[in-house]
């Protein structure tokens, strides 16, 4: 069901602030499909794009073993060179657009939310596993670290970056009864820069429920962004489920995580969609 649209229409809110977009870079597959990701969506925002190699920082108190060294010298040797030559790429295949390159050493999952936080970057963008017929979808410690930390929306992207938005839309999910004006805001901000339809939804425990109180929570977004055509759809199950199959045919996935959860950072819900999902996963802190 579509959302009212009889009430009157404020001014358009901007599509997203030209703030810095980081990326966590460790010289993986998947980290260059982020990169890559990134970049299509720091050029589109007018936004410039930061790519951020963290290495590993090797122990005073007990130094590391004479023998070892030369292996983890070459491999940070070898990842700052794919560093630089992707930096090149992007630059090349991105005209216009903002590319910079950082290192620095430490945990890679509290080094790049302390980047972000210092170059005020308003995006983290990180390569999550792939999946195939054989080997579940996993997430990588960083990544999981980093998405349930950070003070900043985190993309999580699996999926080759190649490969555009295919025009399905953004699903949002929703729990009216919480606090989701940031969590709407960016997935209504990234189908307006993309002109894409958005699908709010909202899963029920059990019985049936009608539209309204879903309609309701996302009306005050739609009303900031009135050329996105938006649609709510109230379902009964579980939540997760019901993420993970919109998923399956979304451009970009958007989930809220709150802020000051203990452990890593997330709840079930948006702890098994980082995981699983078919699409992209944005997850807003939010509450």
């Amino acid at each position: 069901m579509s959302v009212p649209s009889d009430q009157p229409v404020p001014p358009a809110a901007p599509v997203l602030p030209a703030l810095p977009v980081l990326v966590g870079f460790d010289g993986s597959a998947r980290s260059v499909a982020a990169a890559r990701w990134a970049a299509r969506e720091a050029l589109a925002a007018g936004a410039p794009l930061r790519l951020l190699h963290v290495g590993q920082a090797w122990p005073t108190i007990q130094p590391i073993s004479v023998e070892f060294q030369p292996v983890l010298g070459e491999s940070e040797r070898v990842a700052r060179t794919a560093l630089s030559a992707l930096v090149e790429e992007l630059r090349t295949t991105h005209q216009g657009l903002t590319v910079e390159a950082a290192t620095a050493e430490g945990g890679p999952g509290n080094e790049i939310p302390r980047a972000a936080a210092r170059s005020g970057a308003g995006l983290i963008v990180l390569g999550a596993s792939g999946e195939d017929r054989h080997v579940v979808p996993r997430l990588g410690s960083t990544a999981l670290h980093v998405a349930g930390r950070a003070e900043v929306p985190v993309v999580l992207v699996r999926e080759p970056a190649e490969r555009a938005p295919h025009g399905h839309g953004v699903v949002v999910g929703v729990d009216p009864a919480g606090d989701y004006a940031a969590v709407l805001d960016f997935a209504y901000a990234w189908a307006a820069r993309h002109a894409l339809p958005l699908r709010a939804v909202h899963a029920v425990q059990a019985g049936p429920a009608g539209p309204e109180p879903l309609e309701a929570a996302v009306s005050a977004a739609g009303a900031r962004h009135p050329l996105v055509a938006a649609e709510c759809v109230t379902r009964p199950g579980d939540p997760a489920q019901l993420l993970l199959d919109e998923s399956a045919e979304a451009d970009l996935l958007v989930v809220g995580r709150r802020h000051h959860r203990p452990l890593h950072g997330m709840g079930p819900t948006d702890h098994a969609v980082a995981h699983h999902a078919h699409s992209p996963v944005a997850l807003i802190p939010h509450g």
